[in-house]
């Protein structure tokens, strides 16, 4: 059994004085920034040990809204389809390490703690138990499935997030965004997608 811890209480707290906000049943916190008139909205989701190096990068203007998801799990499928619910986003953007835009995950599956192998049959896979509160756990099945998109921007490519396939499968373009140069390679994102 895993347990969830949070850190970032003071950022949170922060942003809680400025917009909306709010914490889901998994412990996942939201912030909705709002743009200007005229834009979609954007899940930019993030595990909540990177959210001190995203903020400062995000860009000063936009249109429509980003709504920023900070995820205590370690990229756990099951917190980020809840996320695509509570933020209704038109598009999301998983932050990862590296730089540029994820545009594909192979699949993989965990047959047991820290052996992953490939996509194949998902019913193999492990069930991760993960106490939130002592009242309340999920089982994440590690099994990630394959997706594919076309790049939406001229940006250097790399490998996408593993949850990718769950906004797919839902009608969501899903994508990764690296960490180096995010500031850049989001606006470039949202010129291409009008929210710029």
């Amino acid at each position: 059994m895993q347990t969830i811890m949070r850190h970032t209480d003071w950022l949170e707290s922060l942003l809680a004085e400025r917009t909306r906000t709010f914490v889901d049943e998994f412990g996942s916190f939201y912030a909705w920034l709002e743009g200007s008139y005229g834009g979609d909205t954007l899940l930019l989701w993030m595990s909540n040990s990177k959210v001190e190096e995203v903020v400062p990068q995000l860009p000063k203007r936009f249109k429509g809204r980003i709504v920023l998801g900070l995820d205590v799990s370690e990229d756990h499928m099951v917190p980020f389809a809840r996320a695509l619910h509570w933020a209704n986003p038109r598009r999301a953007l998983v932050v990862c390490s590296g730089e540029g835009i994820g545009i594909a995950y192979p699949g993989r599956k965990e047959v047991a703690e820290g052996e992953w192998v490939p996509w194949d049959d998902p019913r193999e896979a492990r069930q991760l138990e993960v106490a939130l509160r002592p009242e309340f756990s999920y089982y994440e099945p590690r099994a990630y499935a394959p997706w594919e998109a076309p790049a939406p921007a001229p940006l250097p490519t790399t490998l996408g997030p593993r949850v990718g396939a769950v906004g797919w499968e839902q009608g969501i373009p899903t994508y990764g965004l690296g960490l180096v140069g995010l500031d850049k390679n989001l606006e470039a994102l949202l010129r291409v997608w009008r929210m710029h």
